[in-house]
């Protein structure tokens, strides 16, 4: 369980909603997948080294529900890489991620500033985008808009509509 407290609210919540029973390993493996939750969710480090099971973390209300979105988008892509498996294999599915991390490194590297959300958006909206080239062979929806419409408040429209 996170504890987290919402410094523009000044209440605690418990977060919950991770696989496994270690926040804090869920929270780095979680980082590497978007590097922008580091920014979202502050560990507030406990007084000494040997009670780390007991970090707490800290964030506004705003960066909260931006971190829960990111959950709920990465368990999609998790779904849907699961069915491309079933018919690929699991090689060609990390071959898609690789592919989705080179598009979102190719682009932090044309931006004159950095904005690890907009990176992360950029690697769902390749992930999406290659999956739903992929998957439209056996009848599936394509994802690309509904990505585009969940976020299009919190992306600038020339993020928000790359094509891959």
């Amino acid at each position: 369980m996170f504890v987290i407290f919402l410094t523009d609210r000044r209440e605690t919540v418990e977060f919950k909603d991770y696989p496994g029973g270690d926040s804090i390993k869920f929270m780095m493996n979680f980082k590497k997948i978007f590097p922008s939750t580091m920014d979202l969710l502050l560990p507030i480090l406990p007084e000494s080294d040997e009670q780390v099971e007991d970090i707490t973390w800290e964030s506004t209300h705003k960066d909260y529900q931006m971190f829960q979105r990111l959950i709920q988008e990465w368990a999609t892509v998790e779904f849907r890489l699961t069915a491309l498996t079933k018919l690929k294999d699991r090689d060609f599915a990390n071959q898609l991620v690789k592919k989705a991390q080179q598009a979102r490194k190719n682009f932090q590297q044309q931006q004159n500033r950095l904005n690890q959300l907009y990176d992360d958006f950029v690697f769902l909206l390749a992930m999406h985008s290659y999956l739903d080239t992929e998957l439209v062979e056996i009848g599936a929806n394509f994802y690309l808009p509904t990505l585009r419409n969940d976020w299009k408040n919190d992306v600038p429209k020339a993020v928000l509509m790359l094509s891959f």
